[in-house]
Parts: C-alpha cells; sequence; structure tokens
C-alpha cells in the first residue's frame, strides 16, 4: 500500500518538477543574455572613452600645430635657430633675390642681395656657438669698375652658456644689437615685404652687429616674458657720421676693428614677451618687445654727444571671430642726441624717428602653404626737434612712404613675394620689386 501511495506521488508530482526545470532553463538564458548584453554594453562605453581620448589627443596636436603656425606667422624666432641645441653640428643658411623696378636714375636692376651661411655646434648641454658670414650684392673683388658690388662680412660670432632657467651667458664676440624684432631676426620670412622696413635702413640701422658680450634668460615666474642685457662697442665717425635725409644713424656703425676710435661704450636693455604658450587664450596672439640702447657718440675728437635709442613693438593676430587669420603689426624707435650741437649736419637736431603701422591677412592654404596680402604705413624723420644753430630746418628730413603688396609661402623654407613701396612726399620715388626667400 505504501509502495503504491509513493509511485502515486511521485507520478503526480512530475508534471511540477517539468514545469520547474523549464523555468529555470528560461531563467539561465535571460540570465546569460543579460550577462552578454551588459558586457556588450560595457565594451561599448570603454570604446566611448578610448574615441574620446583619441580625439581629445588629435584636439590636443591640433591645438599645438595651430599654435606653431601662428608662431611662424608672428614673425617669432625661424626654427633653425633652435636645431643647435639638440645638434652637434649644423650648416643653416638664408638668403633672398630681387628684381627691382624704379623710377629715376635707378632704373630696373637685379640684386642677389644676401647669401648667408649660418654654422653652429654644439658644444655641451650647456652651450652652443653660432655664427653668421653674409655674402651681399653677388660678391666682391678688387678690380675697379667690377661687376660685384657687394661685401662679405662676419655678422655673427659667440657663444651661448647656460647658468640656470633663467641666466644664459653671451660670450664675447659678434653680436646684433637686440633693439627691434627685423634687427634681431631678419630672416626674409620675418618680414612681408620684398625690402625690409624702412625705418630698419636709416633708424635702426639693420644689420647692426657690433662686438658685444651680455646676458639673457626667461623672467622667472612670468610665462613668455624673457631678457637680454648687452654691452657693446659705442657709435663712430669712422666711416661716416650722422646725418639728415637717407642716412641717419647708418654710417656710424663702428667697425669690428676699429683702433683709436670712440672708446666709450654702449648698452642694451630689451624686454620680449611671446603670449603663444599663455593659458589666456587672448594672449596666445600678442607678442612684442620693448628695448633701449644709450651710449656715446663722439663726431671729433673734440666733439661728442650722449645718444639713447628706444624702441616699442606688438604684434597681434586675432585666433577667432570676426577678425580671425588678421594680424596687426607697430612698430616705433626714436633716437635722443642730449647734445645736438656737437653733430656737424645742421639739419640733424635732438630726436629721429622712425615708425611703421601694418595690417596683414592671413589666407591658410594646403599644408604650410600661406597667401598673406598686406598693407603698411611706415617712413622715418632724420630732422626732428630742435637745435641751437641758426641753420636747423626740422622738416628736411622726412619720408613717409605706403608699402602694399602679397606674400606666397610655399613652406616653412620657401617664399614669393611683390610688393609697392611708394612715396607718400615724391611721385617720382616710388619701386615696384618682386623676389624670393629662402631660409633651413
Amino acid at each position: 500500500m505504501r509502495t503504491g501511495l509513493i509511485i502515486f506521488a511521485l507520478s503526480k508530482s512530475r508534471p511540477s518538477l517539468i514545469c520547474r526545470k523549464k523555468t529555470m532553463k528560461n531563467v539561465l538564458r535571460l540570465t546569460c543574455a543579460v550577462a552578454v548584453l551588459a558586457g556588450a554594453l560595457t565594451g561599448f562605453a570603454q570604446d566611448d572613452k578610448r574615441i574620446d581620448a583619441l580625439e581629445n589627443q588629435i584636439r590636443a596636436m591640433q591645438q599645438r600645430m595651430d599654435a606653431i603656425k601662428e608662431a611662424d606667422a608672428a614673425n617669432r624666432p625661424p626654427e633653425w635657430l633652435n636645431q643647435v641645441y639638440g645638434k652637434g653640428l649644423t650648416f643653416n643658411f638664408y638668403g633672398e633675390a630681387k628684381y627691382n623696378m624704379t623710377k629715376g636714375s635707378d632704373g630696373n636692376y637685379f640684386d642677389p642681395h644676401r647669401f648667408v651661411l649660418i654654422p653652429g655646434y654644439k658644444l655641451s648641454d650647456n652651450a652652443y656657438f653660432n655664427s653668421e658670414i653674409e655674402i651681399e650684392h653677388g660678391g666682391v673683388d678688387d678690380k675697379d669698375d667690377s661687376r660685384f658690388r657687394g661685401e662679405v662680412e662676419i655678422e655673427q660670432f659667440y657663444s651661448d652658456v647656460k647658468i640656470n632657467d633663467w641666466l644664459n651667458w653671451r660670450s664675447l664676440g659678434v653680436s646684433l644689437i637686440p633693439v627691434g624684432s627685423i634687427n634681431l631676426h631678419h630672416e626674409p620670412d620675418q618680414f612681408y615685404s620684398v625690402h625690409r622696413p624702412i625705418m630698419y635702413k636709416y633708424i635702426i640701422p639693420s644689420t647692426w652687429m657690433e662686438g658685444s658680450m651680455g646676458f639673457f634668460g626667461d623672467v622667472p615666474q612670468v610665462e613668455g616674458l624673457s631678457w637680454f642685457f648687452l654691452v657693446s662697442q659705442g657709435l663712430s665717425s669712422a666711416n661716416g657720421t650722422i646725418k639728415d635725409g637717407s642716412k641717419g644713424v647708418r654710417d656710424t656703425r663702428p667697425g669690428l676693428n676699429a683702433k683709436g676710435d670712440n672708446r666709450q661704450l654702449a648698452y642694451t636693455l630689451r624686454f620680449q614677451y611671446d603670449g603663444a604658450s599663455s593659458d589666456t587664450e587672448w594672449l596666445k596672439g600678442l607678442s612684442g618687445s620693448a628695448s633701449t640702447y644709450f651710449g656715446n657718440y663722439q663726431e671729433t675728437t673734440t666733439t661728442d654727444t650722449d645718444v639713447y635709442l628706444w624702441d616699442l613693438e606688438a604684434k597681434y593676430r586675432w585666433r577667432s571671430g570676426f577678425m580671425k587669420n588678421f594680424e596687426l603689426i607697430g612698430d616705433y624707435a626714436q633716437w635722443h642726441f642730449a647734445s645736438p650741437d656737437a653733430i656737424a649736419d645742421a639739419n640733424v637736431g635732438d630726436r629721429m624717428f622712425g615708425y611703421r603701422l601694418e595690417l596683414a591677412y592671413h589666407h591658410v592654404l594646403e599644408g604650410d602653404q600661406e597667401l598673406i596680402p598686406f598693407f603698411r604705413l611706415e617712413g622715418y624723420d632724420t630732422s626732428e626737434g630742435s637745435k641751437d644753430s641758426n641753420d636747423f630746418a626740422g622738416d628736411t628730413g622726412r619720408s613717409h612712404y605706403l608699402t602694399y603688396g602679397v606674400y606666397y609661402q610655399l613652406n616653412r623654407h620657401m617664399e614669393l613675394k611683390a610688393a609697392v613701396r611708394q612715396s607718400m612726399d615724391d611721385a617720382d620715388n616710388t619701386e615696384f620689386s618682386i623676389g624670393v626667400g629662402y631660409q633651413f
């Protein structure tokens, strides 16, 4: 009887057991499906994170490339100047050739203006040697009426030694006077016109290099701000005097081996700012400098005067908004002569000045190519101020120009230029020039 009851009970419960087994299988299948789906979603989330990370890296790289391009566009020091830090021997170059069409006696002429060899050497992790050997206007020889009208000169010849993060020593040698941007960095990609701005011929007489020694470095705790102090030879009358008109102070640059001339030294102090690495967005497009030079000019053994030069310049390139890729450049320099009567030229007063105000637009093409139309007001005055001489006329040395044209950058090493420099004072003093420049 018990056996039958047991068999009957088992037979009565079997359908429920079968149902439970089916339910458990369904639950197991659902659990597996949910687990697979959760894993997939987790994988998708991780993929999204990886994609976001890659996008952020690409965005950062693009910003870095934009910053590099903007640094180039803002006429900051050329890239080759940094190469000597990472290599042993380097051999760089810059040069420019021009064809000029002028009114007046000069006519049209070709000028292989500059061919500059730049050997450098990394002396150690904390020191490097830099130099420039320049051949101008095709070369020189000793013949009368030579087909060559140029010069061969040492333009730079020094070593820089790092002392700490904010102090470097510029050794005794030949250095460029650090006043104004174009005298310090004058490769052809540092200005958009065929010729250098006119104020850098008669007011800041580029290329202006002297026997000198000094110190430079970054200003601690101020990102982008640097300083430069240089002690150099003073102005000299050995090759020419300070003059009104198209000479200014240009002829007073002393020879590098001058003897028996002005024995007094000159001093230059420069502060420069570059906002490319700033954390503040609007400062990223700003760069500029303030510099001053003071010394003595001795015209004869009995007449001399203290001289002072200061220069202010700024460049700004808009990074966004309506003005994006427009660039504005301003530069002003002025000489002060403490005793202008010590200068023989009757029309040289107690001041001289030069200026430029420039607007450019960067049309970015493929790769490193850019097309940059520009428009510049520029000029100088070599007879400004006052003088005790009764013969002084304060309006004889004024020259103002409208310079405009186009600069085409093929890549970071070559550019083509075409520009007009039109006198605003003399209709017959206008020049159209085309040129090609290189730097590598």
